[in-house]
């Protein structure tokens, strides 16, 4: 019996095996193309024709109709070294991405430069737009940039018109800072009014220049009016002071004392100083430090107590 059971065990095994390879793999013989049916690709050729396959959330079999099947390749054969060309698909004249077709892309010149991107003789492509007309000059500008003779871009959006002054200041945690003859930019972030010549990044997507304190949040630019710039210090990613003044990410705290302000909690976001309890930027009520109890382990606040174990 349980020799028997094995028997059926292994037979229903190879039948899986089976009907995945048949799913998973979708070959012409003839024209030697081999991918995958269910790749990351999803190209394949059968029957003199190119198609493209987008897997179970795309299960839409499309025929490539502009494509010449004999001369079809993805494009992971001319650029083996490249993460995702196999997403590309050419046929010495087309262009295709994810099984579209790229209008104006030149199948002899094409280079695939990443995933959604790529080249020509003439353009620079992001997934199906042109985003430069000046390929031969398209190059990398360090810090995330891009630049060619008439534009600098981030990702697919111009920055600037100034290639010719643009200047790369460095990277600081996750943002990067370049200048040009307008101002001061990080990603497609401008902060224009900074002062070039004094401007200074800091921790934490800070910033400041001889007179003002700028913050970075994602893609949004806020000027801290408060704060003193010549003082400024960044204390941790949510904190920070100047010579008078102690904020949490941007807001002030009232009242605060810089010189006994301390961190309570960065995960929870207390702090106090000598004289009050701080839940973000708001003061916690009835909460006094000189009372906290003395061997007590903090366990968290909010904005109306703060608790000990």
């Amino acid at each position: 019996m349980a020799l028997t059971n094995q028997i059926r065990r292994t037979f229903v095994i190879m039948g899986l095996l089976g009907f995945f390879s048949n799913l998973f793999s979708c070959s012409d013989s003839k024209s030697g193309f081999k991918p995958g049916l269910l790749t990351a690709r999803g190209y394949y050729v059968k029957n003199g024709k190119a198609y493209w396959y987008g897997g179970f959330s795309n299960a839409e079999l499309i025929e490539l109709t502009s494509a010449n099947a004999k001369s079809f390749i993805t494009l992971d054969e001319k650029f083996p070294n490249v993460e995702f060309a196999s997403s590309y698909a050419s046929d010495g004249k087309h262009v295709y991405f994810n099984g579209g077709r790229i209008k104006d892309a030149d199948g002899q010149t094409f280079e695939v430069l990443g995933y959604g991107w790529g080249k020509d003789a003439r353009n620079v492509y992001s997934w199906y737009s042109i985003v430069s007309d000046d390929a031969q000059h398209y190059v990398d500008a360090k810090g995330g940039l891009k630049k060619d003779s008439k534009h600098v871009y981030s990702g697919d959006k111009i920055v600037s018109d100034d290639p010719e002054s643009l200047k790369f200041l460095g990277t600081v945690g996750y943002h990067s800072y370049h200048s040009d003859s307008r101002g001061i930019m990080s990603g497609r972030t401008r902060i224009d009014s900074a002062d070039v010549a004094t401007f200074r990044p800091l921790d934490h997507g800070y910033s400041v220049d001889k007179s003002q304190v700028f913050l970075l949040e994602t893609t949004k630019l806020e000027i801290l009016k408060d704060a003193d710039a010549k003082s400024f210090q960044v204390i941790s990613e949510f904190y920070t002071k100047d010579a008078v003044s102690v904020f949490w990410r941007g807001e002030k705290l009232t009242d605060a004392n810089p010189g006994t302000f301390k961190i309570i909690s960065e995960e929870h976001h207390c702090s106090c100083d000598d004289k009050r309890v701080y839940h973000h930027n708001k003061i916690v009520p009835n909460a006094d430090p000189a009372k906290f109890p003395a061997g007590k382990k903090y366990k968290y606040c909010n904005d109306s107590e703060i608790v000990f174990d």
